[in-house]
């Protein structure tokens, strides 16, 4: 994560006394940081260290055993429905999610698809050197080489971040996080099969519920109407993940010639039922999003 730089501002002024020439003295005032802007900034640290990218959202679930199913990515028509700055913002990180989805499994014309949404809803938010003409290019150029694409587009994110934040739009950059994070968990719980549910990828879902619990935190810490109107909609799936149990234990360290590993500790406790619930919930917020 970037880290947050307060600068110190350099302010000149002219001091005149009667006939006496003009003296240039520059004053430096240091830019104090607030309690709130220091409580968000831990906040978002803490975040950016628990809430798994778009791109670690979807292969751990493909590791678990996920397929692609273009079925369950947002429709690249509802791009153009997306007005206002929180929409833009928020489907933004969907559609980041479902370009790491596609890149993921190879679907080279339906990322090409998400990719252009995602320069729509960034143009939008007035980042346009996110997917410039030569970032743009250079996509399509690697659209066949898995590895170089993902580089791309995790640097054009960062880009969004970054000026998000420099030009004092936090809030914006916090609900691209938080839609990447809806979409991947929404693929994830959708791809499960109610009649064979997998457990790795049950364990996964259940996972995510400390991701969630940072993520409504920081949301809470801005004052926002679109913030506070999303954290309301998570603190409802929330009331779901917290019906999962905690099993404390015991962990051991197994000394491997040289190499250790580390086994047991605490254990989420979950059946199927709940995570039906998480998988319901999840589906109805995500399907809110992208109206």
């Amino acid at each position: 994560m970037k880290k947050y730089i307060y600068l110190s501002l350099s302010l000149s002024f002219l001091m005149a006394c009667g006939d006496a020439d003009v003296e240039e003295a520059v004053v430096e005032q240091e830019v104090v940081p607030t309690t709130e802007i220091l409580e968000r900034a831990e906040k978002a640290q803490l975040v950016f260290k628990t809430i798994p990218s778009p791109l670690e959202t979807v292969t751990l679930f493909k590791e678990a055993g996920v397929g692609y199913n273009s079925n369950l990515t947002s429709p690249v028509e509802n791009v153009r429905n997306y007005t206002e700055s929180a929409k833009k913002a928020i489907n933004l990180g969907v559609y980041g999610a479902d370009l790491s989805f596609a890149n993921m499994f190879d679907q080279t014309q339906e990322s090409m698809f998400f990719m252009n949404c995602a320069k729509i809803l960034a143009d939008g938010l007035g980042v346009t050197s996110a997917f410039s003409v030569e970032t743009m290019e250079r996509l399509e150029t690697n659209m066949n080489n898995r590895d170089s694409l993902l580089i791309l587009v995790n640097d054009a994110f960062w880009i969004t971040d970054a000026h998000l934040k420099e030009n004092g739009q936090d809030h914006i950059s916090t609900l691209i996080i938080a839609g990447g994070w809806v979409e991947g968990l929404y693929i994830g719980a959708s791809s499960i099969n109610p009649e064979n549910p997998s457990k790795a990828m049950m364990q996964r879902v259940a996972d995510q519920k400390y991701s969630l619990n940072n993520l409504i935190e920081l949301l809470d810490t801005f004052e926002n109407e679109d913030l506070i109107t999303f954290s309301n909609q998570l603190k409802e799936l929330q009331k779901v993940y917290d019906k999962i149990g905690l099993k404390k234990g015991k962990t051991s360290v197994k000394n491997n010639g040289g190499s250790y590993t580390i086994a047991g500790g605490n254990e989420l406790t979950f059946d199927s039922t709940i995570i039906a619930e998480i998988t319901a919930e999840i589906k109805k917020i995500r399907n809110e999003i992208i109206q």
